[in-house]
C-alpha cells in the first residue's frame, strides 16, 4: 500500500498567513523621566509597541508633586486588580505606596488626580518588588555578597506584613555585586527574571521561589555589557534598561527562548528609564481534528476541538475565536455545522454565537464578551469548544489545512490594544512550546491538517504524537472510523530516524475504535523516532508520519563538579516533573545540606565544609538515586 500520509507532493489547500496584531501585544511601563537627563522630573509613562520602530506613548503621567527624583523608587503593575503601585523608600526606614488606577481594562489614561499622601505607609522597606499573576508581591533584602545568600520576602502591599519568606541561593561562581541596584520581572506563566548589580549589572533566572519546599536558586544567565537598573517582559522577551543619569539612556534584549542578548538600543522615545514592569496582553489558541467518520469516498464528518486561552496579565476584552471552515473546503461543501462547550470549557461562563456556519459567519462567541487573566487556581481564563461539520466533494490525498483564530483587545478608541493568534495543531499543551509565554513565535501556528487517503486505504491516521513523562514515552494515535479490512498496527521506533525497530503489535479489535495509546518505559536519552505501520488483513501495510521525542538527559542527573570545590551544581534531567530534594550527608551519616531542585539546575555551597567523602542524595516522588561525592579545596 502508498505510503498517503507521508507524500511528499500532497496539495496544501489552505494556510493561515497572519493577521495585523500579536499573540502578546505589551505595554512597557516606565518609571522615569520624560527626558533622558532629568532625574529630578519623575513621570511614569505607558508606552505601545515598545520593540518596534515607532513606539508609541499612550500616556506620560507626572510625579514631581509626589518624588523629588525618580531615585529609590520602584513601580510593579499587578495582574489581580489591574493597577500601577508606586513604592517610594528613599528614607530608608519607610515605604510609601501609591495606588493607581489607570483605567484598565478599559480606557487607558492618568489618573485624574494622583494625591499627595500616598495610599499606604508602613515600616517593611523592600528592595525592588514586582507581583506575579496572582497578586503575590516579592522583594529581596539582606544579600551577603560572600555567601551569596538572601532573603526573598512574599508580603502584603497594604500593611507590609510579611506573608511568606524564602532564601535564595546565587551561583558562587556568579555573584551580584549588590541587589540594591536592579529589578524584577515575573511573567505570566510565573517565571521570575532578575537583573542585580553594578559594575557589571547580571541577569539571573530566579527557580522554586514560590515552592513550599526549599530554597530558591538563582541561575546565572549573563553579564550586561553597561550598568542596568530596570527589566520588563515584553511579548516573550525581556527588555532590561539603564542610564547613565546624564545623557546615555538604552536597553538590550534578552530572547528568553533562543538565550541571546541583543545589541545596545537607545531608550524609547528618548525617556530615561529607572524602573520597569509591563502589561501584557496575551492570547494563544489550538485547535486539533478529534474525530473523523468517513460517510462515502468523498464525504466525512468531522470533529475539531478549538481552545483559548488568556495568557497575559490583564483582562481581555472583546474575546472571541473565528475559525472559517469554507475557506478549507469550498463554502458549498460545508453542513451540518454546530458548535458546544466542552466538559469544564466554559468556565468564564461565555455566550456562543448562535448564527455561526463556518461560511458566511465564522465567529464562534457573541459579541462583546470579556476572558479574565489566570489568577491562583481559578479555570475562568480559558475556553474550550467543539465544532462539528459535515464536509463533502473531498478529493484523494488532497490536504486540507485550518486554523482557528483567537482576538481580543485591551483598552478602547484610539488607545486600543489587539492580540490575535492563528491556532497551533495538538492539545492545549500545544498553545506555546517554548514555555516563553508568547503563542505566537516561529513554529507555534501550525494549521490543522485533513486528507482523505486513496479509497483502497483501510485506515486515515488523524493523528500521531509522543509526550515524555519520567522517561516514559507516551505514544498516541488517532484514525478515522470506522477501519475497514485493517488488522493491526505495530508500534516503530528508532533513534536515527533510518533503522526501525517494531516495539509493541496492537490489534484492531472493533472497526469503531479510533484511539490507541502505547508506553515505552526506560527510554533512552538523545532523540527517539516513533511511526506507526496499519497493516491490512491482506498484509499490505502504510505508515503514519514519524513523530520526534526529545529526551535531552535520560535518566541522569548531571552533578558537577566532581571533585568539587566551593559548590556542586545539580541538573535534573528534562525528563523529570516536580520537585527533587537534594541532601549532602557526611561520611559518618550526619546530614549537611538540604536544598530542593525544580526541573532545571540547584547549586550546593560547600565552601565551608572540610576536605572528605561525602554522600548526595537526590528524591523524586519515589525514586531515590545516591552519588558519591568528593570535596577538596
Amino acid at each position: 500500500m502508498q505510503n498517503f500520509f507521508t507524500r511528499h507532493f500532497l496539495v496544501i489547500a489552505f494556510i493561515f498567513l497572519g493577521t495585523s496584531s500579536f499573540a502578546q501585544n505589551s505595554i512597557l511601563v516606565n518609571l522615569g523621566s520624560a527626558t533622558c537627563s532629568q532625574p529630578n522630573a519623575p513621570v511614569f509613562s505607558l508606552i505601545s509597541n515598545p520593540l518596534s520602530a515607532s513606539p508609541s506613548v499612550l500616556t506620560l503621567c507626572d510625579l514631581s508633586n509626589q518624588l523629588p527624583d525618580f531615585f529609590n523608587s520602584f513601580i510593579a503593575y499587578n495582574p489581580k486588580d489591574n493597577k500601577l503601585y508606586i513604592d517610594d523608600i528613599r528614607s530608608g526606614d519607610s515605604s510609601k505606596v501609591w495606588v493607581l488606577d489607570i483605567g484598565l481594562p478599559g480606557n487607558i489614561s492618568c489618573p485624574s488626580a494622583i494625591p499627595l499622601t500616598p495610599t499606604y505607609t508602613y515600616k517593611y522597606v523592600p528592595n525592588n518588588f514586582e507581583f506575579d499573576n496572582n497578586g503575590n508581591l516579592w522583594s529581596f533584602h539582606d544579600y551577603n555578597d560572600t555567601t551569596g545568600l538572601c532573603t526573598m520576602d512574599n508580603f502584603d502591599v497594604t500593611n507590609g506584613n510579611v506573608l511568606f519568606t524564602k532564601t535564595l541561593q546565587f551561583p558562587l561562581s556568579n555573584l551580584p555585586t549588590t541587589l540594591t541596584s536592579g529589578d524584577v520581572a515575573i511573567l505570566p506563566n510565573g517565571r521570575m527574571f532578575v537583573v542585580f548589580g553594578d559594575d557589571p549589572s547580571q541577569l539571573y533566572e530566579v527557580l522554586n521561589y514560590n515552592g513550599s519546599v526549599g530554597d530558591a536558586t538563582a541561575v546565572y544567565i549573563a553579564t550586561m555589557p553597561q550598568n542596568t537598573f530596570g527589566i520588563a517582559y515584553i511579548n516573550g522577551l525581556l527588555e532590561i534598561t539603564g542610564t547613565d543619569e546624564v545623557s546615555s539612556c538604552y536597553y538590550y534584549i534578552y530572547d528568553i527562548s533562543n538565550n541571546t542578548l541583543s545589541a545596545q538600543t537607545n531608550f524609547q522615545n528618548g525617556q530615561s528609564p529607572i524602573d520597569n514592569t509591563s502589561i501584557s496582553p496575551a492570547i494563544g489558541s489550538t485547535k486539533q481534528l478529534i474525530n473523523t467518520t468517513l460517510i462515502d469516498n468523498n464525504t466525512a464528518d468531522l470533529t475539531y476541538e478549538v481552545y483559548v486561552r488568556n495568557m497575559g496579565n490583564v483582562m481581555l476584552n472583546n474575546i472571541n475565536a473565528t475559525d472559517n471552515l469554507g475557506t478549507a473546503f469550498g463554502a458549498a461543501n460545508v453542513s451540518n455545522v454546530s458548535v458546544s462547550f466542552e466538559a469544564r470549557g466554559n468556565d468564564a461562563g461565555l455566550t456562543l454565537n448562535s448564527s455561526y456556519n463556518g461560511t458566511t459567519d465564522t465567529s464562534l462567541l457573541a459579541p462583546g464578551q470579556n476572558l479574565p487573566n489566570q489568577i491562583l487556581n481559578n479555570t475562568n481564563y480559558f475556553f474550550k469548544l467543539q465544532i462539528k461539520c459535515r464536509v463533502s466533494n473531498l478529493f484523494y490525498d488532497l490536504t486540507y489545512y485550518n486554523s482557528a483564530i483567537g482576538t481580543a483587545t485591551i483598552s478602547n478608541g484610539s488607545d486600543m490594544v489587539n492580540v490575535s493568534d492563528s491556532s497551533n495543531n495538538g492539545t492545549s499543551d500545544d498553545v506555546d512550546p517554548n514555555n516563553n509565554g508568547n503563542a505566537g513565535d516561529p513554529g507555534e501556528n501550525v494549521p490543522t491538517p485533513f486528507y482523505i487517503p486513496h479509497s483502497t486505504s483501510p485506515v486515515h491516521f488523524i493523528n500521531v504524537n509522543a509526550t515524555l513523562i519520567n522517561n516514559s514515552a507516551i505514544v498516541n494515535w488517532t484514525v478515522a472510523t470506522p477501519t475497514i479490512n485493517a488488522d493491526k498496527f505495530e508500534v516503530e521506533y528508532s533513534t536515527d530516524g533510518k533503522n526501525w525497530n517494531a516495539i509493541k503489535q496492537v490489534n484492531i479489535l472493533s472497526a469503531d475504535q479510533g484511539n490507541y495509546q502505547f508506553t515505552q518505559e526506560n527510554i533512552p536519552s538523545g532523540n527517539i523516532y516513533y511511526r506507526i505501520k496499519e497493516v491490512d488483513n491482506n498484509a499490505v501495510y502504510m505508515y503514519s508520519r514519524v513523530v520526534l521525542l526529545n529526551n535531552k538527559k535520560g535518566n541522569s542527573y548531571v552533578i558537577f563538579p566532581n571533585p568539587a570545590n566551593n559548590y556542586i551544581e545539580i541538573t535534573a534531567p528534562y525528563s523529570i516533573t516536580g520537585n527533587s530534594s537534594l541532601e549532602l550527608f557526611d561520611a559518618i551519616g550526619r546530614k549537611l545540606i538540604e536544598n530542593t531542585i525544580n526541573n532545571s539546575t540547584a547549586e550546593l555551597n560547600t565552601s565551608q565544609l572540610p576536605n572528605g567523602n561525602y554522600m548526595l542524595r537526590i528524591k523524586n516522588n519515589d525514586a531515590i538515586i545516591t552519588q558519591k561525592v568528593l570535596i577538596i579545596h
